[in-house]
């Protein structure tokens, strides 16, 4: 897509012209055909995921059709020119709304990394308690500034002052009281585990291999997770369909590829599991 099809789509959507140069070059870097610092999400079909597992913060932009959560039982609704903040650890039921013109959902989407959180909390300097907030929409306009110079540095090839741009986002929508940003609780047993899956998806993973790498006995193991109400082998299935939802919403490769990509060798075992975890078809899903 052109830079000059994008301005036109952007000012058919009655854009505020403050952040209008902001959202024309967020869609500019999400159609180049090179890997990303961040995830470009895409949906041709309206559809609800069930329990979408959030083990970071998150920050969502809606470029194109409206991205809608239940949250504490009421619908937070993100559209164009406004931003989805998920600001801790979380499960979520979410709705990616295509563009009723255009026919699709686009957005990208900013892990808040730890890394991230603890930069802010070091710059901070201040008693930080751990308050856990709900998910929330905003307006884009509070970030506009940090996004463009994150957009900047991408640009210039500087990541790591594209990762201060986020720290920046982050200080900024803290002292705006969105406090729940900077819940600093470790990460479980869990979310260790399914980050180590996630690296190698479809590995055959065993309880020795996984015990080894996190140094604990098998007995320990299990009564910690016994601890979180879960299995080692949910924990493995999690993961893996949980890297599968990213592929089918961030890449145009097939339900077939995705499934051998997760370690299915059957397509039709992998959406059947996949239909009970998150309540939706992959083909329904499935950008390809």
């Amino acid at each position: 897509m052109s830079m000059h099809t994008v301005k036109r789509a952007l000012n058919d959507t009655q854009y505020d012209s403050g952040h209008a140069h902001l959202l024309m070059r967020l869609r500019d870097l999400v159609t180049r055909n090179h890997p990303l610092p961040c995830m470009s999400l895409r949906a041709r079909n309206a559809y609800v995921l069930s329990a979408v597992r959030f083990d970071t913060g998150l920050l969502a932009i809606p470029l194109e059709g409206m991205k809608r959560a239940r949250v504490s039982g009421r619908d937070v609704e993100a559209r164009v020119g406004s931003v989805f903040l998920v600001p801790s650890p979380c499960s979520l039921d979410v709705e990616n709304i295509p563009d009723p013109v255009r026919g699709s959902y686009i957005s990208v989407a900013i892990a808040l990394e730890p890394h991230v959180i603890s930069a802010a909390q070091q710059l901070l300097r201040t008693s930080i308690s751990d308050v856990k907030q709900d998910a929330t929409a905003l307006q884009i306009d509070d970030c506009v500034a940090d996004l463009t110079t994150w957009l900047d540095c991408l640009e210039s090839g500087d990541r790591p002052r594209a990762c201060l741009a986020i720290v920046g986002i982050v200080l900024r929508l803290y002292s705006q009281g969105h406090h729940g940003l900077m819940y600093s609780a470790p990460p479980t047993l869990g979310a260790r585990i399914r980050a180590m899956i996630a690296e190698s998806p479809a590995r055959e993973w065993s309880s020795a291999e996984i015990e080894a790498h996190l140094g604990m006995s098998g007995a320990t193991l299990r009564r910690h997770l016994a601890a979180e109400n879960m299995s080692l082998r949910d924990i493995i299935a999690e993961a893996r369909l949980s890297h599968a939802l990213k592929l089918l919403t961030t890449t145009r490769l097939s339900v077939k590829t995705v499934a051998q990509r997760v370690g299915y060798a059957s397509a039709s075992a992998f959406s059947r599991r996949f239909s009970e975890r998150f309540g939706v078809d992959p083909s329904e899903v499935n950008t390809g």
